[in-house]
């Protein structure tokens, strides 16, 4: 009796060893997959959310519910990097106020297109 228990046992561990050494590795998560300019926008997206960079009520009085200048410039520089723009092209820090948030909606579209490029390639995966 004792025998065959040991043995079954045995025979469970080699069952599970196998089984889990031919699982096919686990895929990559999202954050893996993204590249260095989308982190970076992600970053500055939680930048902006800090206290520092919230806006004072003096700023809301003036722009309402726009982003304060603190905030425009951390968004505008990652942005710059997703739209693959680099600071010594026309755009830099002394574009107008205009010229920032189109690069900053250009770049949010950008952003959200290939971040469900990876969903749908993470998915086709599954």
């Amino acid at each position: 009796m004792k025998k065959t228990l040991l043995s079954a046992i045995f025979a469970s561990i080699f069952c599970v060893a196998v089984s889990c050494s031919t699982e096919r590795p686990s895929l990559a998560s999202i954050e893996d997959m993204k590249s260095t300019e989308m982190t970076s926008f992600d970053k500055a997206l939680k930048e902006i959310m800090k206290p520092e960079n919230l806006s004072t009520p003096e700023e809301k009085a003036r722009w309402g519910a726009q982003l304060n200048d603190r905030a425009l410039t951390i968004l505008f520089n990652a942005s710059l990097k997703v739209v693959g723009k680099n600071e010594n092209n026309r755009l830099s820090e002394n574009s107008s106020r205009l010229e920032k948030e189109k690069v900053i909606v250009q770049a949010t579209e950008l952003y959200f297109s290939k971040l469900n490029a990876i969903k749908a390639k993470q998915k086709a995966e599954n």
